[in-house]
C-alpha cells in the first residue's frame, strides 16, 4: 500500500465541507480596504479596536448570526476580509485552481513561506480530483506538467504517481487518506493554505474561539489546586480553593503489625490493597475502610502488588523470592512463581492474560508471564528496582541497579531507550496518558520524564530520600499533581506544570514509603508508612 499523503489531511477544526461556517465574510465584492476609519486604531483595553471588531464579526458568522454580522460591518465600516480574499476562498472551494493560485500569489504571506509549497498543495488537489473523476489522461498531464516541474518533494511525487494505479475512486480515497470532492478535502486545503497567509489578510478560522480556549487554559495553569472537571466559565476568574485538595486525614488504618511498604487502589476505586513487612497483604473496602480480605502466604516482607485490569486477581511480590497470584474474592493463592532473588515489582498487561515481574536476579530481571506461570519473554543482564507498564501496554519502563532507566517496546521486546543517571533510583510510575514517567531519585528529587521524547521535563525537590525506597504517583483529575512519600514522615505535593511545591502534609510518625491516588475519586489518596499505618487523605470541602 502506498504511503499516505503528508499534506492532504491536516484538519484544524470541525467542518462538513462547504458549510457557511467556513466563511469569514461575504464574497460580495466588499471593499478591498479592511479599514475605512482611522478611529478603529483606537485602543480597546490594551488591544486594537480594529482587531477586536473583526474577530467579533468573524465569530458572529461562525455562530450563524449573519444579520448581526452585517449590521456590525456596516456600523463599524470595516470588513473582516477584502474582496480578493473572498474571491480566493470561493475559488478554492469551487475548484478553480488557476484562479486560486493567482490570487494566493498576490497576498502578503508569512515570513519564510515557500511559495513552491503552496503551488504544490493546490496542484496536488487538482491532480487528486482528476483521478477521482477517472480522468487519467488529464491527471497524468498535471503530474508531469505542473507537479514535477516544481521540483518540490521527490518522495511525495512518487507517492502521487503510485496513485495512478488505483482501480477506483474509492480505492484512491482509501490509499491517499483523502476525503474527496464530496468530502471536505477542499475545505482542508483552504485551511492548510491559510496557515501561510498573513493573519492580517485572512483571519485564522475560529480565532475568537481559539483565544477564549487559550484564556481557559491559562486559568487552569495558574490555578494552584486545579482538580476540576466541569466547564470553566468565561464570566469569572477560575480558582480551585485549597480546601478542595485532599489534605486532611479521614481514616488511619492500623491492622498491619509491621511497616507498610506499598499501597494501590483497585481500578474501579472501590478497594485498596496494602503490602507490609509483616508478610501480609490486606484488602480494604473503600466505602468503610474496613479490612475485608487478608492474604497470608509470603515468608518474608511483601514488596509490591498490582491489581488485574478487572480487579479479580492480585499479584504480590516478596523478599522471599516469590511472586503470587491471588483470587481476590476467594482469598486463594492461584499460583506461586519462584525466583533466585527478591522480586521488587510487577505489572499487568491490559489484556489481563499476562503480567510482568521485576527482580534483582540478573538472570531474569524482567519477565513476561502468562497467568498460568509460563514464561513468554525474558530480559537479562541487569537488576531491576522497579518497573511500570504504560496504561496503553505499549512500553515497559524499568529503573535499574546500574542507575539506568530502560524502556522497551512491548510489541517486539526491543530496547528503545537507555538513560544513564548519576544517582540511585527507587521507583517509577506512569501517567494515565502513557506519556510521562515519575522517577524517585535518592538525591532527594523526583524526576518527571517525557518517555516519548526521552526528555527530562522537570525536577521536583524538597522530599527527604537517601537510603530507603520511596515511591511517588500522579494525582488529581488530569494528573495535575505529583505526590511523593518522604523519609521525614511527610507527604510532598507539587504542581506538575511547574514543579512548584504546594503542600507538605504531616500525620505519619515515620517515613512514608508509598502513595496512591484513587483513580475514581479525584479527592482521595492513600499513604503507607513505616509507622505501620495507612492514612487516607480527603478534602475538607
Amino acid at each position: 500500500m502506498p504511503m499516505r499523503l503528508e499534506h492532504v489531511v491536516q484538519e484544524n477544526g470541525n467542518s462538513n465541507g462547504h458549510s457557511s461556517i467556513l466563511k469569514n465574510g461575504t464574497a460580495n465584492g466588499a471593499t478591498s480596504s479592511l479599514l475605512n476609519n482611522s478611529a478603529h486604531e483606537a485602543d480597546y483595553f490594551g488591544s486594537s479596536k480594529l482587531e477586536a471588531t473583526r474577530l467579533i464579526i468573524q465569530a458572529l458568522h461562525e455562530l450563524e448570526y449573519p444579520t448581526a454580522a452585517a449590521a456590525l460591518e456596516a456600523e463599524s465600516m470595516c470588513s473582516i476580509e477584502s474582496a480578493d480574499v473572498a474571491a480566493f476562498r470561493t475559488a478554492v472551494l469551487s475548484g478553480r485552481w488557476a484562479e486560486s493560485e493567482r490570487l494566493l500569489m498576490e497576498f502578503e504571506l508569512k515570513a519564510g513561506t515557500d511559495v513552491v509549497t503552496l503551488k504544490f498543495l493546490i496542484r496536488q488537489q487538482k491532480f487528486l480530483e482528476l483521478l477521482e473523476q477517472r480522468d487519467l489522461v488529464s491527471a497524468l498531464g498535471v503530474l508531469r506538467g505542473e507537479l514535477s516541474v516544481l521540483d518540490y518533494d521527490t518522495r511525495q511525487l512518487h507517492c502521487l504517481s503510485s496513485l495512478m494505479m488505483c482501480a477506483s475512486a474509492e480505492d484512491l480515497r482509501d490509499q491517499a487518506g483523502w476525503t474527496g470532492v464530496e468530502g471536505n478535502s477542499r475545505s482542508e486545503l483552504l485551511r492548510e493554505l491559510q496557515k501561510y497567509i498573513s493573519p492580517a489578510v485572512m483571519i485564522p478560522e475560529h480565532r475568537l474561539a481559539t483565544l477564549l480556549d487559550q484564556a481557559r487554559q491559562y486559568e487552569v495553569l495558574k490555578c494552584t489546586y486545579h482538580n476540576f472537571d466541569g466547564p470553566i466559565s468565561l464570566y469569572t476568574d477560575h480558582v480551585c480553593e485549597r480546601n478542595q485538595f485532599p489534605s486532611k486525614t479521614s481514616h488511619v488504618l492500623t491492622d498491619h503489625t509491621g511497616e507498610v511498604w506499598f499501597v494501590a487502589f483497585s481500578n474501579d476505586g472501590t478497594k485498596l490493597a496494602s503490602a507490609s513487612k509483616d508478610l501480609s497483604v490486606i484488602i480494604w473496602d473503600v466505602a468503610t475502610f474496613k479490612s475485608i480480605r487478608v492474604f497470608h502466604g509470603h515468608t518474608d516482607a511483601v514488596t509490591s502488588l498490582a491489581w488485574s485490569p478487572d480487579d479479580t486477581t492480585l499479584i504480590t511480590c516478596g523478599l522471599d523470592h516469590t511472586v503470587k497470584l491471588w483470587d481476590v474474592q476467594e482469598c486463594v493463592c492461584l499460583l506461586t512463581v519462584p525466583f533466585g532473588q527478591p522480586v521488587t515489582s510487577c505489572a499487568w498487561m491490559q489484556s489481563g492474560d499476562e503480567f510482568l515481574t521485576g527482580c534483582l536476579d540478573i538472570e531474569k530481571p524482567i519477565t513476561l508471564w502468562s497467568i498460568h506461570g509460563t514464561t513468554i519473554h525474558q530480559w537479562t543482564d541487569f537488576r531491576v528496582f522497579d518497573l511500570a507498564l504504560t496504561p496503553d501496554s505499549k512500553k515497559i519502563v524499568a529503573v535499574c541497579q546500574d542507575d539506568k532507566i530502560r524502556i522497551y517496546n512491548r510489541s517486539d521486546y526491543k530496547l528503545t531507550a537507555e538513560i544513564q543517571l548519576q544517582a540511585r533510583m527507587t521507583s517509577v510510575s506512569i501517567s494515565k496518558d502513557s506519556k510521562y514517567a515519575l522517577v524517585n531519585i535518592s538525591a532527594k528529587e523526583v524526576h518527571l520524564w517525557d518517555i516519548d521524547k526521552i526528555q527530562l521535563v522537570r525536577k521536583c525537590v524538597g522530599q527527604q530520600q537517601s537510603e530507603f525506597i520511596i515511591r511517588s504517583c500522579f494525582g488529581g483529575m488530569a494528573d495535575n499533581f505529583i505526590v511523593s512519600g518522604s523519609e521525614d514522615a511527610s507527604i510532598y505535593v507539587w504542581k506538575k506544570e511547574d514543579a512548584s511545591l504546594i503542600e507538605v502534609l504531616s500525620g505519619h510518625t515515620k517515613g512514608v514509603n508509598s502513595v496512591a491516588w484513587n483513580p475514581k475519586n479525584k479527592y482521595m489518596f492513600a499513604s503507607a508508612s513505616d509507622d505501620n499505618t495507612i492514612r487516607i487523605w480527603t478534602n475538607s470541602a
